[in-house]
């Protein structure tokens, strides 16, 4: 017969298994709640007030929320920027440029949405890009494009250089955009105080003393 202290010991163990088991559970639980939770409080404030049902996730939701929960595949991300795909070739120019005036006005206002997508829609980008604007704008650090006007992830093809210069390698980007992306609308991109303008408005002389690259 094993001494009590053994049996004691085993009891123990076992004990202290289930209660590691247990803690696993309501710790994954409490994950799956959060991110719930985190997607819910995202729908919601990119939600427009006054519209019928707001509490009622849409398709692209639920279909995220069980991804993110329970795992995707390749299929189901090809799928899905497929789906993508198709709703934006379906808008028109007008509805692209009015999608675009209406994020530069929340950013101007202090009402950005700043668009996120989830893992699974990350995925899915993988599979394919479908923006709908082109645009070419200034390297500058105070105009970053996709925050000027409130996108995100895949929403637009920028090109981006000191100046908004159209050159061989920036217009070659923006006819790639336009024939095999087939965005909408092109924007070029300028900006107010932009130190590119100012020095190609240099005399001769000041311009030679640049690096010979930035003089050009």
């Amino acid at each position: 017969m094993d001494r009590p202290e053994v049996v004691l010991g085993c009891v123990a163990v076992a004990i202290s298994g289930v209660a590691l088991l247990a803690s696993q559970r309501s710790n994954d639980s409490s994950r799956d709640a959060l991110l719930l939770q985190l997607m819910q409080d995202g729908r919601e404030s990119r939600k427009p007030r006054g519209t019928q049902h707001e509490d009622r996730p849409t398709p692209d939701d639920e279909s995220n929320s069980l991804a993110l929960l329970s795992g995707f595949t390749m299929q189901q991300a090809r799928e899905h920027a497929q789906q993508g795909a198709t709703v934006a070739k379906a808008r028109t120019p007008t509805e692209v440029l009015l999608d675009l005036q209406r994020g530069n006005a929340r950013f101007w206002m202090g009402k950005a949405q700043r668009p996120e997508k989830s893992a699974f829609e990350r995925r899915a980008l993988i599979m394919q890009q479908y923006p709908t604007v082109a645009v070419l704008g200034c390297s500058d650090s105070r105009v970053p494009v996709e925050i000027v006007f409130d996108q995100g992830l895949g929403d637009l093809f920028v090109v981006r250089v000191a100046g908004n210069g159209l050159d061989v390698s920036t217009s070659a980007s923006l006819q790639f955009a336009i024939h095999h992306l087939k965005v909408k609308v092109v924007v070029v991109m300028g900006h107010e105080g932009c130190g590119a303008i100012k020095a190609a408005q240099l005399d001769a002389e000041t311009i030679k003393k640049e690096p010979a690259d930035l003089a050009k």
